[in-house]
């Protein structure tokens, strides 16, 4: 028996299929008392915390969600060395009570590993809503393991489970999946050698059927010898001939199934999966699919960037003018501060509040994104988009990676780690920059709210457009140079939900601390050094004249290379290399440059005409991404491709928002 009140932490896992609340129930357990990081050797997601309010410190680990633990991709393999190297003294396995059959397959694979193992059956109301009836102690009978009906989202049996958690004792599970005698008697078989080279892992019914199935990471670990590997394959028999994986997965279901009979009491379809399918054949359907999309995230857009946006960025841009900017003013002249510090004191609540002065709006965008994942639509959009990303050579996983470039490239890029062959995660990498990150969204409000205020929600909305434009045609490239062999996807639809307020909470605050800290220190130390260059000569004196400093020596030298697009004013183009360090430092940059006495917007209306303005925009959506995003690239893909990756995406740019000025100045003569 398990002593768990002697134990100084009771390390928990938690395990389950994806869509099946896992997220919801982590955060629900821990609420802030949680840390992210990644899993050591990859990059797919790390979530830890601790229980709140429990007796004994308890450690939950939220594994990878996955559908079996076959090792198909790197969230299956972390799953199951997680559990077979003992990291933890319980595992939780979350069901889906409205998809039981599905859901205990993996259970099937959890049992034979010899764990310690809780069931939580999360989303039991909408059973007894429905008048479908699982009977808990049969099942628990049957499985020889506690099950604990739960709605995480609703926090029901949460307190139930946790006090399973701590009084958990060693389970006998009363009934182990057998397979035909066949099988049993090659298990046997493959065990006894196992014990015969004193392999400390015997008698694991796991690690006996993956050996069965022909499994390489199982069978490396153990470290056979020849003769024992011979032995093991003459039990076996020809792999062709003899299909154990199918006959094995057909036994595991059969036993889901028949749990199922034996448990549940009414099989009738569930209101809410028939609600959810009628609603997925308008929603996902072949001709309304698209359209339904567009309008979804139009009307995002509308909402972070219209009134209600634009309400938020003025209030708070009010804030810091009248509660800061304005005090911190009359106190320095109070006091008759040196100029060199009024000056740089001036020129940092400047930059820092103008790019703050837009966190609302990029927070509203972020949450709303957030309910649509939370509510079960961006699965849909998954799907979606899945047909066109097949076309230009993409599997569907590479949604996943692409749809995170519009928080940031960095950890976007880092995700293309899950992609399996390295001509699909090169491409996807190629692609990323091209979704306008959460740091261009500044930039984006300043110009298209200075010279397009009354179209700036549609404006916004085609700029993010023409990224993904500009990614499919950038697709279409590689997709001729590089050929290769199609991935398999398999995406799961879960039932339309009400989105979570403690989930939405977390993922807000999340990127209000990142974005934060980007302020305090990127934005932050870029606005000094343009701070000093603009303020100090070649010579390091002080100077009024920003035109005759060090900051304009260093413009002028590259603003010729942006004449012909419209921008090759020495202020814009220092803008635009501070914004290789951060793409919110060009927002900071040009309060600075442009004088910060004055609104920035005004500023740029003196300085630039419709057409420049769109140019620059252009410029900024298609150009290098940062530094971190570039030395990531790097760090994945090699030193040459990571130039390759600079060079395409700024000589494009250039180009093409050459292109729009030239083109736009050409038509504008003609009508004049």
């Amino acid at each position: 028996m398990v002593v768990i009140h002697k134990k100084k932490i009771l390390k928990v896992g938690l395990l389950g299929n994806p869509n099946t609340g896992k997220t919801t129930l982590f955060n629900r357990l821990t609420g802030s008392a949680q840390y992210v990081g990644n899993w050591p050797g990859v990059t797919v997601e790390k979530k830890e915390g601790f229980v709140k309010n429990t007796s004994i410190p308890i450690k939950l680990t939220d594994l990878p969600g996955v559908y079996s633990l076959s090792p198909f991709s790197p969230e299956e393999v972390i799953t199951r060395n997680y559990i077979l190297d003992g990291n933890s003294d319980l595992i939780i396995n979350i069901l889906d009570a409205t998809n039981l059959e599905r859901n205990l397959y993996l259970t099937t694979q959890i049992l034979e590993l010899g764990n310690q193992v809780i069931i939580a059956l999360n989303m039991s109301d909408m059973i007894e809503r429905t008048g479908k009836i699982i009977d808990f102690c049969e099942m628990e009978k049957i499985l020889g393991i506690p099950v604990i009906p739960i709605s995480a989202s609703k926090n029901i049996g949460i307190n139930e489970l946790v006090e399973k958690i701590l009084k958990f004792e060693e389970n006998k599970i009363s009934n182990i999946l057998k397979y035909d005698d066949e099988i049993e008697n090659k298990l046997s078989k493959i065990n006894k050698i196992l014990k015969k080279n004193k392999n400390k892992i015997t008698d694991n019914r796991f690690v006996l059927v993956k050996i069965l199935e022909f499994d390489p990471i199982i069978i490396s670990s153990l470290k056979l010898d020849f003769k024992s590997i011979e032995e093991i394959d003459k039990i076996r028999g020809p792999r062709k001939e003899i299909k154990y994986e199918e006959m094995i997965t057909e036994a595991r279901y059969n036993k889901s199934r028949f749990i199922c009979q034996k448990v549940v009491s009414e099989i009738s379809k569930i209101k809410k999966a028939k609600i959810s399918r009628r609603i997925d054949k308008v929603v996902t359907g072949r001709y309304s699919a698209i359209p339904i999309f567009f309008v979804i995230i139009l009307s995002v857009f509308h909402l972070s960037f219209g009134p209600i946006g634009s309400s938020f960025q003025k209030f708070t841009k009010l804030i810091i003018e009248r509660g800061i900017a304005s005090p911190v003013k009359i106190l320095l002249t109070q006091i008759s501060v040196n100029k060199i510090i009024e000056s740089f004191i001036g020129a940092m609540i400047s930059g820092l509040g103008e790019v703050i002065s837009f966190m609302p709006q990029i927070l509203l965008l972020l949450g709303l994104l957030s309910l649509l994942d939370d509510s079960g639509y961006m699965a849909r959009a998954a799907f979606v988009m899945d047909r066109i990303m097949r076309k230009i050579g993409l599997s569907g996983k590479a949604f996943v990676p692409l749809l995170m470039g519009f928080g940031c490239s960095v950890p976007a890029i880092l995700s293309t780690r899950i992609l399996k062959s390295r001509r699909e995660k090169t491409m996807a990498i190629f692609l990323i920059p091209f979704m306008s990150c959460g740091a261009k969204i500044p930039v984006y409000l300043v110009f298209l709210s200075a010279f397009f205020p009354e179209n700036k929600t549609f404006m916004i909305f085609l700029i993010y457009t023409l990224g993904i434009i500009f990614a499919i045609i950038t697709s279409f490239f590689f997709k001729n140079i590089i050929k290769s062999k199609e991935s398999s996807f398999i995406m799961e639809l879960p039932d339309y939900n009400w989105p979570s307020i403690q989930n939405l909470y977390l993922h807000v605050w999340d990127q209000t601390k990142d974005f934060l800290e980007n302020a305090g220190t990127v934005i932050f130390g870029s606005a000094i050094v343009v701070w000093f260059m603009q303020s100090f000569d070649t010579n390091l004196r002080f100077i009024s004249e920003s035109s005759e400093s060090l900051l304009a020596y260093l413009g002028n030298l590259i603003s010729p290379i942006f004449n012909a697009a419209g921008f090759g004013d020495w202020r814009a183009s220092i803008s635009l290399l501070t914004g290789m360090i951060s793409k919110e430092a060009i927002i900071s940059t040009m309060a600075i440059v442009y004088g910060h006495e004055t609104d920035l917007r005004d500023i740029l209306i003196l300085n630039f005409s419709k057409l420049s303005a769109f140019s620059i925009v252009i410029f900024i959506l298609l150009y290098s991404p940062c530094i971190a995003a570039i030395s990531t690239i790097k760090k994945e893909l090699g030193t040459k491709i990571a130039i390759a990756s600079f060079i395409y995406q700024t000589v494009l740019a250039l180009t093409i928002s050459t292109l729009i000025f030239q083109i736009g100045s050409y038509y504008v003569k003609t009508l004049a």
